[in-house]
């Protein structure tokens, strides 16, 4: 009887759902594949030699997230910088490439869902609804418009595919051996892409509690324990985390969470639920940077109000957990897998949009039970209830649509980021920077200027402050704010390499090669101090060395269309005509309008 109503509820063929889904992704993201890098997507793609050439594959796995781009950091996420090492070598530095592999994750990830939810509630409606909100929420945006959050795509991904396969060994089938350690494997590749995947033992033991299902099982044999290699496992990385694989060298970043109590973090946190809630609800208001001020007690309004919507939620989930088992499963996920966002271990902000990603699952899926129990109560609530979720799901994809048009431009992105965080020092200088490229100095100068203002002792600010002055050519000035870098960050390579250029320019070789060398015995993997060095030896006709020093920034950064240039120019210096011919050819095969080299090319023709 159970099976026959299965069947009748099975509407549509699953091909047709997943094919489905995967268009609708494509759609609605459509315009983010016109985006640009922004944020740190400079820092992990376009100056990170270690997503460039594979035999950086074990430095991948055995440093830290940004070691690549010398910047300091304790997140491990191997599989993130492997998935930009396949991309780079698919697309080199296209930031369409990136963001196309991006979208094609969380559209699987919606297939994922459908099929995950259908094995657990065995009904279509539920996982139709909940998977086409998860592939259009604008709330779930960020993670696939930001190509720098890979990590919060590639985690869901295996921890998705991780339940799945365990859903269906549970289920008796007859691969079940295979099902099972694929099912480890993927387990494995989610907490090696970020940590939120640690929750899928804890979330399989909830599973086994709400569907504790039928084993086959014979009388001389027990079913296995299935959870504990899951618990096994995530113990052994959280060691290996904590010794082999920690980076932070007994550095710690100084964060707002990580200086209050315990008891205001839960506070805090209390109010950040409720904003979750209503972003899942109503997506308004989206920004990269929420700036959440720290409770200040339990009797300030916003967290009374919250902790109180806490309690009836708490109370109404017991109720549902004698009633519903489906309703319970689908509330405990959204609450077990926030747990890593909580702020129990303190992390570096309050909220993040993308620390919803999973999360949104449980909590779509709560809201598809009620719809599908409305849609079979008559024919006027199925025909209300499909109408109005189909106007939900055209203005999720509305606003999501117009949230990719502003990840895809800077400015929008970071003016809206200082709209909501106004003291957002990052935004500013990353703003400054925009402004420049598009020469814009002196609106560039003043956004360095007012960084400067809040974060007067910042070496980052310096360094922006230098390289906008540089490019007035107002070099003196730069020089003296790339010193202040130093001196406030002696460890600062790109400022030590700038002051390099700037001493150059002023015709001072000898002090130019000092801040060159500088900058390379704090990071020798930066590309562009050896091809400045390869500048100088060129300019004074010691061509061998400029070659060797060329050839060393290609072999960091083999996406360079200058390193060819310059390459070539010396090999025609040299008299290697055959050699700076395909350096050229080199250099406009990266940038076709590259000058340099056409008219090197030129010469030689």
């Amino acid at each position: 009887m159970k099976d026959a109503q299965q069947t009748k509820e099975k509407h549509f063929p699953h091909y047709l759902v997943a094919s489905l889904l995967i268009v609708l992704g494509f759609l609605v993201y459509f315009n983010s594949l016109k985006g640009v890098f922004v944020f740190d997507d400079k820092a992990l793609i376009i100056d990170n030699p270690f997503i460039k050439d594979f035999s950086y594959i074990k430095d991948i796995f055995t440093t830290h997230l940004f070691k690549g781009s010398g910047i300091y950091s304790n997140f491990y996420r191997p599989i993130q910088s492997l998935s930009f090492m396949i991309d780079y070598r698919i697309w080199g530095l296209n930031p369409l490439g990136y963001r196309l592999t991006s979208v094609l994750i969380h559209s699987l990830n919606a297939v994922f869902v459908y099929f995950l939810i259908y094995l657990i509630f065995k009904k279509q409606s539920i996982a139709l609804i909940t998977s086409l909100l998860f592939c259009v929420h604008t709330v779930l945006s960020w993670p696939v418009d930001y190509i720098a959050s890979r990590a919060d795509l590639l985690s869901p991904f295996f921890f998705l595919a991780a339940i799945l396969l365990y859903v269906l060994y549970k289920e008796g089938n007859r691969r079940g051996f295979l099902l099972y350690v694929s099912s480890i494997l993927c387990f494995i590749l989610s907490i090696m892409s970020k940590e939120i995947g640690l929750m899928l033992p804890l979330l399989l033991l909830f599973y086994n509690h709400c569907f504790p299902g039928e084993w086959k099982k014979t009388k001389d044999k027990k079913p296995p324990n299935l959870i504990l290699p899951f618990l096994i496992i995530a113990g052994i990385y959280m060691y290996i985390r904590a010794t082999l694989l920690n980076f932070s060298g007994g550095q710690f970043l100084e964060t707002t969470t990580g200086q209050l109590p315990l008891y205001i973090r839960m506070l805090t946190t209390s109010k950040v639920l409720m904003i979750y809630i209503r972003l899942l609800l109503f997506p308004l208001g989206l920004h990269m940077e929420w700036d959440i001020q720290p409770a200040s007690s339990f009797f300030e309004d916003e967290v009374f109000l919250s902790v109180v919507a806490l309690c009836i939620i708490a109370v109404f989930t017991y109720f549902l957990s004698r009633t519903s088992k489906a309703k319970f499963f689908a509330i405990g996920w959204f609450f077990i897998t926030l747990l890593p966002s909580s702020n129990i271990i303190p992390l570096n902000y309050f909220m993040g949009e993308a620390w919803l990603y999973i999360p949104s699952i449980g909590f779509l899926s709560l809201i598809a039970i009620y719809l599908s129990e409305l849609i079979k109560k008559s024919k006027p609530w199925s025909v209300t209830v499909i109408c109005g979720l189909f106007l939900v799901i055209m203005w999720y994809s509305f606003l999501t649509i117009k949230r990719t048009d502003v990840w895809g431009n800077p400015v929008k992105l970071y003016t809206e980021v200082l709209k909501y965080s106004p003291n957002n020092t990052k935004a500013r200088i990353n703003l400054g920077t925009v402004l420049a490229e598009s020469g814009s100095y002196d609106d560039a100068l003043q956004r360095y200027n007012e960084v400067a203002g809040l974060l007067p002792k910042d070496s980052g600010v310096h360094s922006s402050l230098g390289s906008a002055y540089a490019d007035k050519k107002m070099y003196d000035v730069a020089l003296k704010e790339f010193k202040k870098a130093v001196e406030l960050n002696p460890k600062d390579h790109v400022a030590h390499n700038n002051i390099g250029i700037i001493y150059k320019i002023k015709g001072d070789i000898k002090k130019a090669m000092e801040q060159y060398t500088e900058a390379l015995k704090i990071n020798p993997n930066y590309p562009l101090t050896y091809n400045n060095i390869g500048n100088i030896y060129l300019e004074s006709g010691q061509y061998d060395a400029a070659i060797r020093f060329y050839k060393k920034a290609i072999s960091l950064d083999p996406n360079k269309a200058p390193f060819y240039a310059n390459l070539g120019k010396a090999y025609k210096s040299k008299g290697m005509i055959q050699e700076a011919r395909e350096s050229f050819e080199k250099a406009l095969r990266v940038d076709p309008n590259h000058n340099d080299a056409v008219e090197g090319l030129n010469s030689l023709n």
